[in-house]
């Protein structure tokens, strides 16, 4: 057992204290340590208490939150789910579409284009059913050929169809202003100045004409040869030699303007110019231009004279032009080497529009007998 510790204040010896325990005002002081004690304890527990329902409530608002935080994302990702699905399903059906419209279009073009092409073989053979192959007037069912059905039953909706029939006789043939040696014809010169003139276009207009058919390089004054065309923007060169189609005449210096002509632009060079015909001019459907360049001595008088005279009659001859007023022997005489009352070539046109589909065929045809056949032909 552990001895009692003495207290030793300077040499005088006391007696220990008596134990705390013992005493009153220890007990009182332990009590009140006590109630103190429990009194913090309490305020501990219901601070405790407090912190812990914070933090439940916390708990349970993260919870809460966190549950809501994955329902949003659950509601977002099932809405990207069927957006996605959604544009799929659209880009399916606009891609079905798209081949659906395209497969449609695509027969549209195949039926337009096999319709056009009924068109011409209707062509055909209104210029075979030609039972006066003598004479060919605007009469005849040749100028009516825009207006003939291409087919039974086929112009229901959505299906629209013109066409018409040209006759090349009753224009000029440009490529016979170069003869067989490469050399300008000089009548034919004389000619196409004459229809230059009669359609209000200066004469000069013609020498690059003359220059991209003869086969030399040298240049006529306002002319054009190769030099000129190879120093273009973009450079092409110069034939040297005939057309081969009608369009190729606007690739000549400064005729690019008479594609449409006149006060209203309503003239067209290629309704004057041709590369089919035979060189020989149909006074039965020669426009008065065409009429008025076939000599020196024909004048606007006398071409629109025979103009007139086919309203009223056709010529069936060429000593029919006798009839007309103003006609001598000395222009009848002039013009006859150049002049016809019948026609070898037409060109054709057929289009056809089917719900947007567009075909149209250009095409030449000679006319043999009771037979017609194409010698060209282009899809336009």
């Amino acid at each position: 057992m552990r001895p009692k510790p003495e207290c030793r204040i300077s040499n005088k010896v006391y007696p220990p204290p008596a134990a705390p325990e013992a005493t009153w005002e220890y007990r009182i002081m332990k009590l009140n340590l006590f109630c103190s004690f429990l009194r913090r304890s309490i305020l501990l527990i219901r601070y405790s208490a407090v912190r812990f329902r914070a933090s439940l409530d916390h708990s349970r608002r993260f919870q809460l939150k966190t549950l809501k935080t994955e329902r949003g994302t659950a509601l977002v990702l099932t809405l990207l789910v069927i957006i996605t699905l959604a544009g799929l399903t659209l880009g399916f059906s606009g891609e079905s579409g798209v081949e659906l419209t395209l497969a449609g279009y695509s027969k549209d073009n195949a039926r337009a284009y096999q319709l056009a092409r009924s068109g011409v073989e209707i062509a055909l053979e209104v210029l075979a059913r030609d039972e006066d192959f003598k004479m060919d007037t605007f009469n005849e069912e040749w100028r009516k050929f825009g207006s003939v059905p291409l087919a039974e039953g086929v112009m229901e909706e959505g299906v629209s169809y013109y066409g018409g029939m040209i006759d090349e006789n009753s224009k000029i043939n440009i490529n016979l202003l170069r003869n067989s040696q490469g050399e300008i014809d000089e009548k034919r010169e004389a000619q196409m100045r004459r229809l230059f003139t009669a359609l209000g276009v200066k004469e000069e207009r013609l020498n690059p004409v003359l220059d991209w058919l003869d086969a030399d390089d040298i240049e006529r004054q306002d002319g054009a040869e190769g030099y000129f065309y190879q120093n273009l923007e973009e450079p092409y060169a110069c034939a040297n030699g005939p057309f081969l189609t009608v369009g190729q005449v606007f690739l000549v210096r400064g005729m690019r303007e008479f594609e449409r002509f006149g006060e209203k632009r309503t003239k067209k060079l290629m309704d004057f110019l041709t590369i089919y015909s035979d060189g020989k001019i149909n006074i039965n459907t020669a426009s008065k231009e065409v009429l008025e360049s076939l000599g020196e001595n024909m004048d606007s008088a006398l071409a629109g004279a025979i103009v007139e005279y086919r309203k009223e009659g056709e010529f069936e001859s060429i000593d029919d032009l006798r009839n007309v007023a103003g006609m001598d022997e000395d222009v009848l005489s002039e013009i006859r080497e150049w002049i016809t009352v019948e026609s070898s070539t037409f060109s054709i046109e057929a289009h056809v529009n089917c719900n947007g589909a567009v075909a149209s065929i250009r095409t030449v045809a000679q006319k043999q007998g009771n037979k017609a056949k194409l010698i060209y032909w282009q899809v336009l």
